[in-house]
C-alpha cells in the first residue's frame, strides 16, 4: 500500500514538471468568450445576431493566443507580435457586424478594445476587472457555443474575415471605415516590463541635520581714538616733605610782614 502511495506522488510530480507552458493560461476560452461576449451585446446594446457572430470572433481570438499567453506575461517580442496581429484581425471582423457608431463606442471601450494585459508575470483579462461576479450573464449561452470551434476563421478562408464575405447575407448597416489598428503606444500598458522581484539596497545614508541659517553681521561701531594724556608727575616722599616745608616758610614770612606792619601802624598811632 505505502509502495502505491510513493509511485503515486511520484507520478503527481512529474506530471507536474512536464505541464506545457499552456497549462499556465486565461482559463477556459469558451467561458472567457461567452463572458466577454454578454457584455459587449449588454453595453453595445446588439441583437441576438450580432451577438452569436460576436460570440464566434470572440472565441477564434482567445483560442489564437492561448498558446502565447506564457510568453505575453514576458513581455516577450515575437509573443506580443502574434498577439497584436490576432487582435487586429478581430477588430476586423467586428467591423462587419457592428455599426460604425457601436464601434466608434467599442473603440473607447478599453477593456472590449484591448481585452488582455499583464501585471507581475501573470496575464489577466480586463473585463473580469470592470464585472468581477463571472456567474451572472445578461444573455443566455450562444447558439453554438458548444459546437463552434473555430470554422469561421481566417485560416480557413486564405486569411480573409468570413464576416466580411458574408455581410450583405446578414447586415446592411453602415461599416466602420477608419483606422481600427492597435498602436504601438499601447504595448507598454498592456504587456509593461514586470517588476524585478528583488530591487537593489539603496545606500543609507546618515541624517543630516538641517543647517539654520545664517544671521546677518551688524557692522561694528567706529572705535574712537584714544586720547593720549600726560602721564601724572609722581612724587616720593622726599619730594613732599620739601614741598611741604616751602610752603610752611613761605606763610610764616606772610605772617611776619602782616606783624610788622601792624606794629608800625600802632607806633604811628601813638
Amino acid at each position: 500500500m505505502k509502495r502505491r502511495i510513493c509511485l503515486m506522488l511520484m507520478a503527481v510530480a512529474a506530471f507536474m514538471f512536464v505541464l506545457p507552458a499552456s497549462a499556465f493560461d486565461l482559463g477556459d476560452v469558451r467561458v472567457n468568450a461567452r463572458f466577454l461576449t454578454d457584455r459587449m451585446a449588454f453595453e453595445l446594446k446588439l441583437n441576438q445576431r450580432q451577438y452569436n457572430d460576436l460570440y464566434e470572433i470572440n472565441f477564434d481570438f482567445f483560442n489564437n493566443v492561448d498558446p502565447y499567453v506564457s510568453a505575453l506575461s514576458r513581455a516577450d517580442a515575437r509573443a506580443m507580435d502574434a498577439y497584436y496581429r490576432f487582435l487586429d484581425e478581430r477588430n476586423d471582423d467586428l467591423r462587419w457586424i457592428l455599426s460604425s457608431s457601436a464601434y466608434v463606442k467599442f473603440m473607447s471601450i478599453d477593456y472590449f478594445f484591448r481585452p488582455i494585459y499583464a501585471v507581475n508575470n501573470v496575464c489577466y483579462v480586463r473585463i473580469y476587472k470592470v464585472y468581477p461576479d463571472r456567474r451572472f450573464f445578461y444573455y443566455g449561452l450562444p447558439v453554438r457555443y458548444y459546437s463552434y470551434r473555430g470554422a469561421h476563421g481566417r485560416k480557413f478562408y486564405g486569411g480573409v474575415s468570413y464576416y466580411k464575405k458574408n455581410f450583405g447575407k446578414h447586415y446592411n448597416h453602415k461599416v466602420y471605415a477608419g483606422n481600427y489598428q492597435c498602436r504601438p503606444e499601447y504595448r507598454p500598458h498592456d504587456f509593461g516590463r514586470p517588476n524585478p522581484s528583488v530591487r537593489p539596497p539603496r545606500p543609507v545614508c546618515p541624517p543630516q541635520r538641517p543647517v539654520p541659517p545664517a544671521k546677518p553681521v551688524r557692522p561694528s561701531k567706529p572705535v574712537p581714538p584714544s586720547v593720549s594724556r600726560p602721564p601724572k608727575h609722581d612724587y616720593d616722599k622726599h619730594d613732599r616733605y620739601e614741598h611741604r616745608d616751602k610752603r610752611k616758610s613761605e606763610t610764616i614770612k606772610i605772617n611776619e610782614r602782616i606783624d610788622r606792619s601792624s606794629t608800625r601802624k600802632s607806633i604811628r598811632e601813638i
